[in-house]
Formats: structure tokens, C-alpha cells, sequence
């Protein structure tokens, strides 16, 4: 599983969005871009080139704000579920 969060933050940091923070608790898988308003259809692109999209369950993608502060985030989640 790790080796999927790095290869995912790789594949979003070439993409050219800077990435926050990968963590997953479980088998809930969350990337935080510091891009508020990020175009989710390519978010969504860039997980599937990573994770076979068969594994995928429940792809989101929503704008938060970022700990508190007036900064809005980018994140993508989702259930990582390996065949």
C-alpha cells in the first residue's frame, strides 16, 4: 500500500499539482492538493493511471478548507480494494 501512495503522490506532483499530504487509514486512500478547484476528471485520470480502476471504489473529489485557515484544498478519496 505504500508503494501506492508514493507512486500517486509522483504521479500528481508530475501532473504539476503540489501535493499536501497521501494518507490512507485502512483502505480509505486521501490525497490533498494545495490547488483549490483542481479539474476532478483529470484528479480521477491521474488515480486510475496509478491504481487499476477494478480497485477503486467511491473516487470523490471535493474542495476543503485547509486546517482551519482561508487556504482551500483539493482532495481525492477513495476505498483502495486490491483484486
Amino acid at each position: 500500500m505504500d508503494d501506492v501512495l508514493e507512486t500517486l503522490r509522483d504521479a500528481y506532483e508530475e501532473n504539476d499539482y503540489d501535493v499536501a499530504d497521501v494518507t490512507r487509514n485502512r483502505s480509505q486512500v486521501r490525497v490533498v492538493l494545495r490547488e483549490a478547484g483542481a479539474n476532478a476528471e483529470e484528479l480521477r485520470a491521474i488515480a486510475n493511471d496509478v491504481v487499476d480502476e477494478d480497485d477503486v471504489l467511491g473516487l470523490e473529489v471535493t474542495t476543503e478548507s485547509s486546517g482551519g485557515q482561508d487556504q482551500l484544498t483539493t482532495v481525492v478519496t477513495f476505498r483502495y480494494r486490491p483484486s
